[in-house]
């Protein structure tokens, strides 16, 4: 099949999801990140046109995660500190948080967490196994669960098939979805990240990273994609790890492939996990 084909299918897959559109903001922020030498205070002007935005990115650059040891108290200073790339990641979540604002605050307010914590903990594993760059890591582990709203908004039995496919032992996650709902949550992020001008091999990312052949099939995806999956469900295991004791279906049905991937033992693969819990604290 052919990528229009293809992409025509997806399409078809939607299932009455509707994306909303990319705010004019980051339309400008991606024309500007596009140039072959971005304008930093352009970049600085068109964040702080908006008043919550630009506070909700000096928040961030200012929390333990960023911070520098000296406070920041400029969108100049958070650009020269975190890198414009990252900036536009920041940008784009506070702006996805508002567009994907439902009824069900108190549980989108978890699932933003959610996201930070799996945005935080990728970074980490990417700097220590040099795998992808870590902004790059952050950024997917915090976009790549991002079609999770949208059905939500659009189908009231979202949860509960989730949970049934977070479950499931012998069948992929995202093939629960479909057959519960004529949709998953990975095609409708995948369309969600290419209408917001996220990079191509994010979009890539967030449509397999519940497919784990890929991480043994060399080609089947861009390498930058591969890793992203193999770093993030990783990631996410940690994390249920931390904070329940208890892994999840999705480490089972990965592991191998994940291992293979990383061209390490699955020893060697808990010994990285133990570390990166004791890190969590």
């Amino acid at each position: 099949m052919n990528a229009v084909a293809e992409e025509v299918q997806l399409q078809s897959m939607l299932n009455g999801v509707d994306i909303p559109p990319c705010p004019a903001v980051l339309i400008e922020l991606d024309a500007e990140l596009k140039k072959d030498i971005p304008d930093q205070r352009e970049i600085a002007r068109l964040i702080s046109q908006d008043v919550a935005l630009s506070g909700h990115v000096m928040l961030i650059a200012n929390s333990p995660a960023f911070s520098t040891g000296r406070k920041l108290v400029s969108i100049m200073q958070a650009i020269n500190v975190l890198g414009m790339q990252s900036i536009f990641s920041l940008v784009v979540s506070q702006l996805l948080k508002l567009a994907l604002a439902g009824d069900q605050d108190a549980a989108m307010d978890r699932f933003w967490e959610s996201s930070a914590q799996t945005a935080r903990v990728s970074a980490e594993l990417a700097k220590r196994l040099r795998c992808v760059r870590p902004d790059v890591a952050y950024t997917f582990g915090l976009f790549h669960d991002c079609g999770i709203p949208l059905l939500m908004k659009r189908f009231s039995q979202t949860r509960e098939v989730l949970a049934s496919a977070n479950a499931a032992e012998d069948r992929g996650f995202t093939d629960v979805e479909d057959a519960m709902m004529g949709t998953n949550h990975a095609v409708v992020g995948y369309f969600l990240a290419k209408r917001w001008h996220l990079a191509d091999f994010v979009a890539e990312g967030v449509l397999y990273h519940h497919d784990y052949s890929v991480l043994v099939k060399p080609g089947s995806v861009s390498d930058t994609a591969r890793a992203l999956i193999a770093v993030c469900v990783l990631a996410e295991h940690i994390i249920r790890l931390h904070g329940s004791g208890n892994g999840e279906q999705e480490w089972d049905k990965a592991a191998s492939n994940a291992c293979a991937y990383f061209d390490l033992s699955l020893g060697a693969v808990d010994d990285l996990i133990d570390d990166l819990i004791d890190w969590l604290g």
